[in-house]
């Protein structure tokens, strides 16, 4: 007897191709810079990779993100994914510089929330 075969996965009709927009990179995080991406909100985004999910066509998990306030202040917002404790929680800051948004972003990609570095 034979199995039943699984269906085909869909062909996604686009995949982000990252290339210069990526600020940082340690194999599992990136951090990517969406500076000059039309319609998007956010400046940057901290994503995880992990596996080809139907949450997660390509792969990517999206834990984090900043942008530039009215004020010309910087927001940080970082969500931990996965199931654990603090599954589904968010942290947020406001810096005084994009670069201080980008830190705290990549400082807590291992960590439950936004390391807060002043």
């Amino acid at each position: 007897m034979s199995k039943p075969q699984q269906p085909a996965q869909p062909e996604l009709p686009y995949h982000p191709n990252l290339g210069d927009q990526i600020v940082q990179d340690d194999g599992q995080y990136l951090l990517v810079s969406l500076a000059g991406v039309p319609g998007s909100k956010a400046k940057g985004l901290l994503l995880r990779r992990g596996p080809h999910t139907p949450k997660a066509p390509y792969g990517l998990e999206c834990l984090g993100h900043h942008l530039l306030l009215t004020d010309g202040h910087w927001y940080a917002s970082r969500v931990v994914g996965g199931d654990g404790e603090h599954a589904n929680k968010s942290t947020t800051g406001i810096f005084l510089t994009e670069l201080g948004a980008l830190v705290n972003l990549w400082a807590s990609r291992r960590s439950p929330g936004l390391a807060l570095m002043v």
